[in-house]
């Protein structure tokens, strides 16, 4: 009798666990460094985890991402235990073939496949392939981690083994909650960074070379900006990563700041020139992208590039925000970083293009990749005008458009847009057909601050240096192109002088001197003039009102802080 009833409930168990969901299998993630003779060369990861039921699965290598192609390049020594591996479709793609449900051991190493160390100059990107130096390395997931095409809802664990003594280590796949859909958007460094925490310990900063400003002041702005956007999301604090990485100057006085922003990380580059201010914005438009477009409907499947004005231009309109809100800039601090933007728009060679040429060149055109910052940011300073004579702003739109994504609706951000500002009396799509898909110049009224003061127009002289730069840098910084029509040869400049250094002026800007240091001979030269170009555009500025000071300056924040 006992046997008979033992026998049945196992059938019985057997009937409801057939009836259950499979329990989700973790996959583990292994790193460790190799090297040779104390030298960083590569760095060696395993991966772990359960084929497909089938007894084939796919596995994906690094392929295109953030303007880099053929990431797997950097993959090296790919061996596969637990399963046949053959080549797929394509170079990022091998099929393994198993038991039913098998382990499966993946061994590759990450190696930098390309010369040099991190550097900024003409012609040169942001470093997103993987860095592999003699005493660091810094890989974002999407340029490294190979990961099995399964359930994008299996666990994930990551653990690093082998460090060298002293060397430290941080990366956003540490903390617990990982999911394999959320592998690739990361970043991991370890090697002589420098890793502090913030007065939120979930806020971590690594940072490796000398700076300009000390690891304790950085990592604090990073804590208090990262607040400030949790508090205007309403999220509660949690993991985030702030990695900041030394590029070296390929050329005396270059100044580049750039990064990325992943899930829950953001991955910094800057020249060692680089201005705290300026990194301040970069680091608050960075992590904001944790929330837009993600957490607001996301991106379409295909050409995404046509929904960067919302991504991020509304970005960049909500930084200016958040950075009032906080107390991290005043006014003018707004005023001048909003005219530099307007400055550049109005200057742009690509201004009048329309958004299929987004589509098509904002990985290879300098000009076309600041057209979905400059839009969006522009409408979105547009729309934020229109709701608050309704009492409302863009706060209550973006934040809807959050509730609705987190009620599963199916919509992505850029067409979810539309109907909530259909809710708040507000339609839009004439003037997104206008301004972005055809590509219809965007002008603010004069009013569009408030509080604040006006947006001043005028015709200004189109800016030139009055030579060629790019043939100059590309000709070791020998001065070419010198026009004979324009201030730069009326105040001395030839072809043939050695470009040394600018002293004044501001790139873009023809209404200020400018000051170029040549080498002429054997002798050093100072050329002053203005650079004016032929033809003239219409710029726009926003003027602060005077005596912007007490209630004045209250009304003025609640506008640009969206108070």
């Amino acid at each position: 009798m006992t046997r008979v009833f033992a026998v049945f409930a196992a059938l019985c168990m057997s009937v409801l666990l057939a009836g259950q969901a499979p329990r989700p299998q973790m996959v583990e993630y292994q790193l460790r460094p190799v090297l040779e003779r104390g030298a960083l060369t590569s760095i060696a990861i395993e991966l772990r985890f359960r084929g497909e039921p089938d007894g084939e699965t796919v596995l994906q290598l690094p392929n295109s991402w953030g303007g880099e192609d053929e990431l797997w390049r950097g993959v090296a020594d790919l061996r596969v235990d637990g399963a046949a591996m053959r080549e797929g479709d394509d170079p990022a793609v091998r099929v393994l073939s198993h038991r039913p449900n098998a382990r499966i051991r993946v061994r590759y190493r990450i190696v930098q496949d390309w010369e040099g160390e991190p550097s900024a100059g003409a012609g040169r990107r942001n470093p997103y392939r993987p860095i592999v130096q003699p005493g660091y390395f810094h890989l974002i997931g999407n340029a490294a981690l190979i990961a099995p095409q399964i359930d994008g809802a299996n666990p994930v664990r990551l653990r690093v083994r082998g460090l060298p003594r002293g060397w430290s280590f941080a990366s956003d796949l540490e903390h617990e909650g990982l999911s394999l859909a959320r592998v690739h958007a990361s970043v991991t460094v370890g090697g002589d960074y420098r890793v502090r925490r913030g007065a939120d310990e979930n806020v971590r900063v690594a940072m490796r070379g000398a700076w300009g400003f000390s690891d304790e002041d950085f990592t604090a702005q990073v804590s208090e900006i990262i607040a400030g956007q949790r508090r205007f999301w309403g999220d509660d604090s949690t993991p985030y990563l702030v990695t900041v990485t030394h590029l070296a100057q390929a050329q005396e006085g270059w100044l580049s700041i750039g990064g990325t922003g992943l899930d829950d990380a953001f991955a910094f580059f800057a020249t060692p020139n680089a201005e705290a201010r300026m990194i301040t914005r970069t680091l608050a438009h960075e992590g904001l992208h944790s929330w837009i477009p993600g957490r607001i409907g996301g991106m379409p499947e295909q050409d995404e590039a046509a929904d960067y004005w919302l991504s991020e231009g509304f970005t960049d309109f909500f930084t200016g925000r958040v950075l009032v809100r906080e107390a991290l800039w005043g006014p003018e601090q707004f005023a001048a970083d909003l005219n530099d933007m307007l400055r550049a728009y109005a200057s742009s060679p690509a201004r009048a293009e329309p958004n299929t040429r987004v589509v098509a060149d904002f990985w290879n055109d300098q000009a076309v990749s600041q057209l979905p910052y400059q839009r969006g940011r522009l409408l979105a300073t547009l729309w934020d005008a229109r709701l608050r004579e309704s009492g409302r702003d863009l706060d209550d739109a973006v934040l809807e458009m959050r509730d609705r994504a987190r009620m599963g609706d199916p919509l992505n951000a850029a067409a979810m847009f539309p109907l909530v500002m259909d809710r708040f009396g507000a339609d839009v799509r004439a003037e997104i057909e206008t301004h972005i898909e055809r590509g219809a110049p965007i002008l603010l009224p004069e009013n569009a601050f408030g509080a604040c003061g006006r947006v001043e127009t005028r015709t200004v002289a189109n800016f030139h240096r009055g030579f060629d730069v790019e043939a100059t840098l590309a000709n070791g910084a020998i001065i070419s192109g010198v026009d004979p029509e324009l201030p730069a040869y009326a105040a001395g400049m030839r072809d043939g002088m050695v470009l040394l250094r600018r002293d004044e002026g501001e790139v873009g800007n023809a209404e200020r001197e400018i000051v170029y240091v040549v080498r002429d001979g054997e002798t050093e030269r100072a050329f002053r003039y203005w650079p004016r170009g032929r033809g003239a555009f219409e710029l726009q500025q926003l003027v602060l009102a005077d005596g912007l000071e007490g209630e004045a300056r209250a009304r003025c924040l609640a506008v640009l802080g969206g108070a």
